[in-house]
């Protein structure tokens, strides 16, 4: 089993020691630099934030995320993605929903009341941890679709 992803590690080894590339990222993500260098030492960040760091540095750190999943629930299949925004929790549901899954089954697998699922339905992002979780218990790499989406931002950033 591989190491678990320390996204702020893998975000500084992208930036490296480049002189002047951190107040450009740190312009581009709208942050300050010390922002930047708490990042470093985060485990996990926002998703809104890291698809800025994607863009910008022009990496899918996302991949990361489902090669990880990927190997963890030993998945083959990479989900289909249709374009437009990404809405997980909507994704999530609408996986519940096509394997006859109800709140209570994934409560009990993710340790997760009932109540904070609902509202995950409801959200367009939610925190890594809490969505590799999820995605073993649903046998499904929901990270390909944040993965495929920065793939289409950058086709049309360079298109």
């Amino acid at each position: 089993m591989r190491e678990e992803i320390h996204i702020g590690k893998l975000i500084k080894k992208e930036v490296g020691g480049e002189k002047g590339k951190l107040p450009w990222l740190a312009d581009k993500v709208a942050c300050t630099e010390s922002d930047i260098r708490w990042i470093y030492t985060r485990q996990h960040i926002n998703f809104e934030r890291l698809m800025k760091f994607c863009i910008y540095l022009e990496t899918d750190f996302f991949a990361y995320y489902s090669e990880y999943v990927r190997e963890w629930v030993l998945l083959s299949e990479k989900p289909e993605y249709s374009g437009g925004k990404i809405h997980i929790g909507a994704l999530i549901r609408a996986k519940m929903n096509e394997e006859g899954r109800k709140v209570d089954w994934l409560s009990k697998k993710t340790l997760c009341s009932k109540s904070t699922l609902s509202r995950i339905y409801q959200n367009e992002h939610i925190g890594a941890e809490r969505l590799i979780s999820i995605c073993k218990h649903l046998k499904t790499d929901f990270f390909a679709y944040y993965s495929e989406y920065f793939l289409h931002q950058i086709q049309n950033k360079n298109g």
